[in-house]
């Protein structure tokens, strides 16, 4: 194994008196919309400048849902932003749901990023995105399923050589990843309705836990955790 790097990272898990039901990927928006209203002046926990125009970065901050509670993960300067929130008592509008934060379960690491000599398998907790509307277009044009196969292979060896890029890993050799179990379904963002891929895959990178790709990973997408099978 090759070390390549080490990121800071931090999670917060946040708690209130009762979980909150609802779906996850809703729930996941709805709390980034609470926390930057919560910050607004601290781009970080919502991707937009001053003047309101989208930061085209890997975010530094991101939301998920689990079990009916918020989970916020933060990379880099999204990580010693987060270990710097006084957590416990915010008030947060969650949907239509006013809560208050009770507890705030923190975890901290330096997520390492290597190169491995042997293939790891890993889970998307989430599903994830990995298409948009001009390369969908391309995808359901291919004739054959071996071919729309080769295609998710391809966008996921893109996306996490991006995700590493934005976080400034640099992979020194040539990335391999595969999935070995997929599930498609239909996810809804900003809209539009757009092909999700569930399952696991098989790569030559270490990656931590925690680590999400693809597109809308602050909305709670392409979350990966190793996989213990």
């Amino acid at each position: 194994m090759h070390i390549l790097d080490q990121i800071p990272y931090v999670s917060v898990e946040l708690r209130w008196i009762s979980p909150l039901a609802g779906a996850p990927f809703t729930r996941a928006r709805q709390l980034r919309g609470a926390i930057a209203h919560a910050f607004p002046d601290d781009n970080r926990f919502h991707q937009h400048d001053a003047d309101g125009k989208p930061l085209y970065r890997y975010p530094p901050i991101q939301y998920r849902w689990k079990d009916g509670y918020g989970v916020v993960a933060g990379w880099l300067m999204g990580a010693e932003t987060l270990l710097n929130i006084s957590w416990l008592d915010l008030p947060l509008t969650i949907g239509k749901d006013e809560v208050q934060v009770t507890d705030a379960i923190m975890s901290t690491q330096y997520a390492q990023f290597g190169i491995s000599e042997y293939l790891i398998y890993y889970h998307f907790m989430n599903p994830v995105l990995l298409f948009k509307q001009e390369n969908y277009k391309k995808y359901k044009a291919l004739e054959s399923k071996t071919a729309q196969r080769y295609e998710q292979d391809r966008l996921l060896v893109a996306q996490l050589l991006s995700a590493m890029r934005g976080l400034g890993v640099n992979f020194e050799v040539q990335l391999y990843a595969a999935f070995t179990h997929i599930k498609t379904c239909q996810c809804r963002y900003k809209g539009q309705t757009m092909l999700g891929i569930q399952g696991d895959f098989v790569t030559n990178a270490l990656l931590p836990p925690g680590l999400a790709i693809g597109h809308a990973v602050s909305h709670g997408h392409g979350w990966i955790v190793p996989n213990k099978e």
